[in-house]
């Protein structure tokens, strides 16, 4: 008798402890994981390679890192430097910094345009619907981040490597920044354009990597872009810093 009592325990002590192990290893889904890394003051280190090619051949090829901020409904601000990355190119990186309700930039031919003395320019243009990304796939959006996965042709529960394609038309319909820098309604033709996609997560369900292409309207030019983001130290203190008045200029 006590040694059945004895197994019956221990069976018990198995069963409750391996529950809490499943729950560990069960996977996140991205959006909720997204949405809940909006808290004010706290952001996501990010670095994007782009390239632009033309006809095949390269015409441009961009390097990004900085820090994006979040605050409670999404992004809030964000400080980007922007490198050349073509052998032997020498020109001047670009710095964005999008804070407290402004987007400014310095350096660049922006730079030397600029008077004497005065380092920043002060650009129109609501932060929340800037992109910091040269993809117009700004996966920091909810809303842009379901519907990408809407798209995945990946239909394995718990896959931390998603891909698909996503059109033109969709991302106008769900993606407040890509509204706003594309200004007006895409035609038929726009919309039908694809861009293709990967998307990588970690066990969190966070965003660790984000592959788009596509070709650049009018399709006649033959351009194509692709850009590659990788974002780390999700949670990181962001704490941005507005230029000092008298060195911003409109």
């Amino acid at each position: 008798m006590k040694r059945w009592i004895i197994l019956v325990a221990g069976a018990l002590i198995l069963s409750t402890t391996a529950a809490p192990a499943h729950a560990r290893t069960a996977p996140t889904d991205p959006v909720t994981a997204l949405k809940a890394q909006f808290v004010a003051q706290r952001g996501v280190k990010i670095v994007e390679s782009g390239r632009t090619n033309s006809d095949g051949k390269p015409l441009s090829a961009q390097k990004r890192r900085g820090v994006v901020q979040f605050g409670a409904s999404g992004v809030a601000g964000y400080d980007i430097l922007t490198r050349s990355d073509l052998p032997g190119e020498k020109a001047t990186p670009v710095r964005n910094l999008a804070v407290g309700g402004n987007v400014y930039m310095s350096g660049g031919v922006i730079g030397e345009s600029l008077p004497e003395g005065r380092k920043w320019m002060r650009t129109p243009g609501k932060i929340r619907d800037l992109s910091p990304f040269l993809t117009p796939v700004l996966v920091l959006e909810p809303a842009t981040l379901k519907a990408l996965l809407s798209t995945s042709t990946v239909k394995k529960p718990g896959a931390t490597l998603h891909k698909g394609v996503i059109t033109f038309g969709a991302l106008y319909r769900v993606s407040p920044s890509y509204r706003a820098d594309l200004r007006k309604r895409p035609n038929a033709k726009v919309a039908a354009m694809k861009v293709a996609w990967r998307l990588w997560t970690g066990r969190d369900g966070l965003p660790s990597r984000l592959v788009t292409s596509w070709a650049e309207p009018p399709l006649s030019m033959g351009v194509t872009r692709v850009s590659d983001v990788r974002f780390a130290s999700w949670g990181t203190p962001v704490h941005l810093v507005a230029p000092q008045e008298e060195t911003a200029t409109e």
